[in-house]
């Protein structure tokens, strides 16, 4: 019997190990799935995924790097805490991102593109299966879609991942409202959007994000314990 040694092909099953782990793991984290401040034990990673520790460290300091997990030296991982100051950070920042996205829009994308943002007009629960946070998440996604500009699109999508999990913490501390309000902010968005307003839109947009940074921060400085 011949064996594979190929290095290349060595190679490249390591790397979609570490990526399988860190793509699971990462998802788990910001559904919060893996709640804040929960441990992450290696080993029994590595017995879930049916891996060796290796791919599973590997997966874990590449989140450490994100923000996602914290280590601790003879302690091991665990699922960031939610920092009050960082989310401050984050809103400041996705504020910045989705008014520069405005008038790359309005001055980039064709009208067909434009029309595409008639399926937020409306929210039904069946439509998603993620519920209002999909539908949210789907619409701002959108945006950086459309604004065409590859930078631009990476940071802002990470960032609205990266804000996931602080927004299911929230919501699952406070009493579920109407999402009716947030739909017609949105439709007031998509309004100035399709007349290439971009200035109504940078206006909407940066009083859109405000509204969500206030009711976000309040609910997880009022019911959750944060670093």
């Amino acid at each position: 019997m011949t064996l594979n040694t190929n290095p290349l092909q060595s190679a490249a099953g390591s790397r979609l190990l570490r990526d399988s782990a860190y793509a699971q793991l990462r998802a788990e984290i910001l559904s919060c799935e893996l709640p804040p401040g929960a441990e992450i034990r290696e080993g029994e990673l590595a017995a879930r995924f049916s891996i060796s520790k290796s791919p599973v460290r590997d997966a874990l300091m590449r989140l450490e790097r994100e923000g996602l997990v914290t280590s601790t030296p003879r302690q091991g991982y665990r699922v960031a805490s939610i920092s009050l100051a960082d989310v401050h950070d984050m809103f400041h920042l996705r504020g910045a991102l989705e008014r520069a996205c405005m008038e790359r829009i309005t001055t980039q994308a064709s009208d067909e593109q434009l029309q595409t943002l008639d399926r937020f007009r409306r929210f039904e629960a069946a439509e998603w299966s993620g519920g209002f946070i999909a539908y949210n998440r789907a619409f701002h996604h959108s945006l950086a879609e459309l604004a065409m500009n590859a930078r631009l699109k990476h940071q802002l999508g990470e960032l609205i991942d990266q804000m996931e999990r602080v927004v299911r913490v929230s919501v699952s501390n406070v009493k579920r409202g109407n999402p009716d309000t947030l739909v017609k902010e949105h439709c007031q968005i998509i309004d100035a959007l399709q007349e290439r307003k971009h200035k109504r839109a940078e206006r909407l947009a940066e009083q859109h994000i405000s509204a969500a940074s206030k009711r976000v921060i309040d609910a997880i400085s009022r019911f959750v314990v944060v670093a």
